[in-house]
């Protein structure tokens, strides 16, 4: 099975759309918090495929849902990208890499990642402060 090469799907146009991945380090602010800055970010061709049906349940009747999964030549991104809180943008939303696969047995070898969405929601629809009631909010 180390023999299949996914080089060609990975890659052809029909099946991938544009993911930026911004790679993330961890540094401290004057109060000793956390803070995570992101690096240089780069653009690759990828195959996503999502699931708007997941759920993630979180403290305080928090979620995540919409878990995406993201794969692409493992040359085509940075190196070591995957770890941490390091991101994917793709359609305009921010995903948190939740978790990194690397496939380098396989052909040319491909990345794998499992990612979330990065804000986290009560699930409400809430119209946002200043909209008019009639602005096309469900």
């Amino acid at each position: 099975m180390a023999g299949l090469d996914v080089s060609e799907v990975i890659r052809d146009p029909l099946f991938t759309s544009p993911v930026t991945l911004i790679p993330r380090t961890e540094t401290v602010d004057e109060l000793g918090n956390p803070v995570w800055v992101d690096g240089r970010t780069v653009e690759v061709q990828a195959v996503v495929t999502s699931d708007m049906k997941s759920i993630e349940r979180l403290p305080d009747a928090l979620q995540r849902a919409g878990t995406i999964m993201v794969r692409f030549m493992k040359d085509d991104g940075p190196r070591d990208f995957g770890h941490g809180y390091d991101a994917v943008k793709w359609r305009g939303r921010k995903f948190v890499v939740k978790d990194c696969a690397d496939y380098s047995q396989f052909g040319q070898g491909f990345i794998r990642l499992t990612c979330w969405p990065e804000e986290a929601s009560d699930a409400g629809y809430r119209q946002p402060h200043g909209a008019s009631s009639n602005a096309g909010w469900f």
